[in-house]
């Protein structure tokens, strides 16, 4: 029942005195009194993932446990809270968990608790809300509790009984579903707290917990994965919708490329697709052309692909010259050996060629083994592209476990170092024992396409020797402009290139149209479900083809290769190219008669720590696999999220295949990411802006190319967080050795209308300009963000520390400053709901459109078509210049109309759809 108006006022006015008595003195002076809650209208949404508590179960290797929920672990076999996911068909089917990943503990676990310190923003009446997995006529018990100054002020028992009826459909399915149970408001007051999650004793299930969200605003109630309205996703909305013209940041865009974004050739070529060839192909190479496939080729049934193309010039996909073979590492002895038909076809044709060495070993004999490295380093050493790795470094993962344990205490840098050590260690002896002589680590000859992890290793794995960084991108993970952006931009900064290593998976399931990667049935009840229903959509599957090929990837690599063909039934049908395969040719002809694709036009680039270690979707979960997750984490995806805004919104909804990968994004994808590393430090030059995010240790060097980065035209954005080491004239700013508070804002910028930038409590440094203008200030009159003018240059100064509130979400003032800086940085402004990115190229502009809307496929079943979703799309010059127009998949003309604000055409992108237009002066 709840308390009664009398009751509620005794229990506040106790913890009132309980804090008086007890609450710790502040370690800094603020400048004014926090935001009262008394008539306040902003509410505080304090949400935390469990997964990123403190308190996981760790093993051997300090690597948090896992206990996917599926396998029904006992806590002898997986103690305390472990790592449940990322979930599998049970969690996706239901439209995931929220972010990434949740937590579970076993039915018969008794004690175990995760805690989080976190910040009450403000006095008032809080609720505790939990997501977890509610099991039918099951107790998951567990328990929430809050505690400040030693003191519990919050106690309450989750998952004793049944919230859902358990003839709700997905109970019925899985047994469980997840669920929202929120408790009565109860006082909290204004400072630390630290909240647990705990087991106190057995439970009739499994525990599995996503999220907590405690909130000051009665009339929210959680859905699904959907966040409550952030106030810095209100302002990017708010701006996103109107396109209100702001005061830029940064210089006019440039009509010309940088030479660092230049793409480096891969085997002398700009474009290839490396594809793994069938056995079948080379034992049939030595008959006569009409007796055989007259180009390398993979296909289910093979014998049906021979009979129908043998002899045959027009042949889909592999009458490409982009194809060129791969090989499995397995079968290495019997090609790499004189007199092998591959040898034959390698000096005919002069071809390019990889090898997989995905879960493979290559058994040479020792002489055998020492001529084949003999001919990779050395008559083959320009057509061999290297050692294709997929999701792993090198496949060397058992090695790596005995020989390195990490400690949670250790610098992220002091990680990376052992792991460099590691793993150079691990691959000189794989390769040692595969060709029985010294090979060394063979770091220019590997291709790690990695996915997971992808973020937190590109610009290391480039550091270390990479010369083709791999990355793959899955229909869970989202933002795959982000993750783009994190791999180009190591990809460019080292003078490398990048492949894209393409498989069509939404979590444990796949699309696909063979008889051998067809899992269905009660064996596949759990996990691992693929078939022609299952997986993405096929739209997803097309658009990641023309995403990577605009965006600058060297190679495009099919993970399996066999599955673009079939002979479909029942019924006799014709041998054919499957629905994947029909998207496959159509690119792969694309490719061929579009060469001059361009540069991706990316002005800005984010500045990050060489050993940041974050990824926003880490397995099993943690940073360089055992860091905990600290504040510069949610620092980095906060403010990623809000530069590809509105990927946050996206993130919340139920994951379909194309909503959470692909961002239609208003400031484009205009990004880059480098590293603050001292070698190819000169790669800042080539943007015009830089964004520096997380924590940065800074060395006195870098605090000089920074100046004399501004000094020449740069833009650099700093907050309070990241200053240390930095001159203090850079900023412009005094600090005054004090923080204030404030829930609010006011942009300074003449001639603008007034956005409103109230929101959540915030903590700031006090300073006095010094030189600097005010740009944003807060309700006191304090600077907020400030603009120093150096040299042709400035450099813009954020007082909150890692942009983050006290909820440690990105304030609105940090949302508001990168309008200020993104917003129409490109030579082409976009308008409309799309995705976009600009390339220039010899002849003019080229932008890619990509509608990410209008189909809306589950993990498991076939899409749902909204076709009025067609996006409008206008294109205006905003410093290019063109007169002509050219749509490329469609090879329509398109009117180019002239007018006061300059040159424009408008162009509709269907639903789920990709138009490219080449703009001519």
């Amino acid at each position: 029942m709840p308390q009664s108006e009398s009751a509620k006022r005794l229990a506040a006015l106790f913890i009132a005195l309980t804090f008086t008595l007890f609450a710790p003195p502040p370690q800094r002076p603020y400048a004014q009194t926090s935001p009262a809650s008394g008539g306040s209208r902003h509410f505080e949404y304090l949400w935390y993932e469990a997964e990123n508590m403190q308190g996981l179960s760790l093993d051997a290797r300090n690597e948090p446990r896992l206990n996917p929920v599926w396998r029904n672990l006992t806590r002898e076999q997986s103690p305390g809270w472990g790592i449940n996911g990322p979930g599998v068909s049970a969690e996706w089917t239901q439209g995931g968990e929220s972010e990434w990943n949740s937590v579970a503990a076993a039915p018969d676990e008794t004690r175990a608790a995760l805690s989080q310190e976190i910040e009450i923003p403000r006095d008032g009446e809080y609720r505790v809300w939990a997501r977890y997995a509610d099991w039918a006529r099951r107790a998951e018990n567990f328990t929430v509790r809050v505690t400040q100054a030693g003191r519990e002020v919050f106690r309450r028992e989750f998952g004793a009984r049944d919230l859902l009826d358990p003839h709700d459909e997905v109970s019925m399915y899985w047994g469980w579903a997840f669920a929202w149970d929120g408790s009565p408001a109860v006082p909290l007051r204004k400072g630390p707290a630290r909240l647990t999650v705990e087991i106190e004793r057995a439970a009739g299930a499994h525990r599995q917990v996503d999220c907590l969200l405690l909130t000051n605003d009665a009339g929210f109630r959680p859905e699904g994965r959907r966040k409550p309205p952030f106030a810095a996703q209100r302002v990017l909305r708010e701006w996103a919708e109107k396109r209100a013209p702001l005061a830029p940041l940064i210089g006019a865009p440039a009509a010309e490329t940088p030479a660092l974004w230049r793409r480096q050739p891969l085997a002398g070529r700009d474009f290839l697709m490396p594809w793994n060839i069938n056995e079948m192909f080379w034992d049939l190479y030595p008959k006569p052309p009409a007796e055989r496939p007259l180009y390398p080729f993979n296909a289910e049934p093979a014998e049906a692909f021979v009979e129908k193309y043998k002899g045959a010039r027009a042949v889909p996909i592999f009458a490409s010259p982009l194809v060129v073979p791969v090989l499995y590492i397995n079968h290495l002895p019997k090609h790499l050996k004189e007199g092998s038909a591959f040898l034959s076809f390698l000096r005919e044709t002069r071809a390019p060629f990889a090898v997989v060495i995905n879960y493979g070993e290559a058994n040479f004999a020792e002489t055998d083994g020492q001529a084949a490295l003999k001919l990779l380093e050395g008559e083959l050493r320009g057509q061999f592209l290297g050692w294709v790795s997929g999701e792993s470094i090198g496949h060397v993962y058992h090695a790596i476990a005995k020989s390195l344990t990490l400690t949670p205490d250790m610098s992220r840098r002091k990680m990376l170092d052992a792991y460099r050590a590691a793993y150079t260690r691990a691959l000189e002896e794989r390769w040692a024992g595969t060709f029985h002589a010294p090979a060394g680590p063979m770091w220019e000859q590997l291709i790690p396409a990695q996915s997971t992890s992808s973020t937190a290793f590109a610009h290391a794995l480039a550091a270390w020797g990479v010369r083709t960084l791999g990355m793959e991108t899955a229909a869970v993970q989202p933002v795959t402009a982000m993750r783009i952006a994190f791999t180009r931009g190591a990809a460019r900064q080292y003078g490398r290139n990048f492949l894209y290593y393409h498989a069509p998976n939404f979590g444990d399931t796949a699309t696909t149209f063979t008889k051998v990667q067809n899992f269905a049935g009660p064996d596949h009840f759990f996990h691992s479900r693929y078939g022609t229903t299952m997986g993405p959509s096929l739209s997803w599957y097309r658009k990641n083809y023309y995403l990577y090929y605009m965006a600058g990837a060297s190679a495009v690599f099919l993970e399996q290769g066999f599955d673009q063909f079939f002979k479909p039934g029942p019924g006799e049908h014709p041998f054919q190219l499957n629905p994947l395969g029909r998207i496959t040719e159509e690119f792969v002809r694309f490719a061929q008669e579009h060469p001059e694709r361009g540069t991706p036009y990316t002005p800005v680039a984010f500045l990050l720590d060489p050993a940041h270690g974050w990824d926003m979707t880490d397995y099993p979960h943690l940073p360089l696999g055992v860091s905990p997750v600290g504040r510069h984490d949610r620092a980095l995806r906060e403010l990623f999220l809000a530069a590809y805004y509105p990927a946050a919104l996206d993130e919340g909804e139920p994951a379909t295949a194309d909503r959470q990968a692909f961002t239609s994004a208003p400031f484009g994808d205009i990004f880059d990411v480098l590293v603050a590393a001292e070698e190819r430090a000169e790669a800042i030059d080539a943007y015009r802006a830089l964004v520096v995010g997380g924590r940065v240790e800074w060395t006195p060097a870098w605090g000089q190319r920074l100046k004399a980065y501004a000094e020449k035209g740069g833009t650099v954005v700093l907050n309070a967080a990241q200053v240390k080491g930095l001159p203090p004239a850079l900023l412009g700013v005094r600090t005054l050795g004090a923080r204030g508070e404030a829930d609010d804002a006011a942009c300074l910028s003449p001639g603008e209308p007034k956005a409103d930038l109230a929101g959540q409590v915030y903590a700031y440094e006090r300073v006095e300009a010094q030189g600097a203008e005010v740009l944003l200030k807060t309700p006191s009159g304090d600077p907020l963000v400030t603009v120093n003018r150096v040299g042709r240059g400035r450099v813009v100064y954020c007082a909150v520390p890692d942009l983050l509130g006290l909820d440690e979400r990105l304030v609105p003032a940090a949302a508001h400053l990168l309008a200020h800086l993104a917003a129409d940085a490109t030579p082409v402004r976009v308008r409309g709901e799309v995705e976009y990115l600009v390339n220039r190229n010899a002849r003019g502009w080229v932008v890619t459109l990509i509608n990410n809307r209008g189909v809306y496929k589950p993990q498991q079943g076939l899409a749902q078509v909204r076709r009025e979703e067609a996006a409008e799309v206008t294109l205006e010059a905003n410093g290019a210049t063109f007169k002509r127009a050219a749509e490329w998949t469609t090879g329509a003309e398109l009117k180019v109309a002239t007018g006061e604000r300059g040159d424009s055409l408008s162009l509709t992108v269907p639903p789920g759809g990709v138009r490219i237009v080449e703009l001519l002066p």
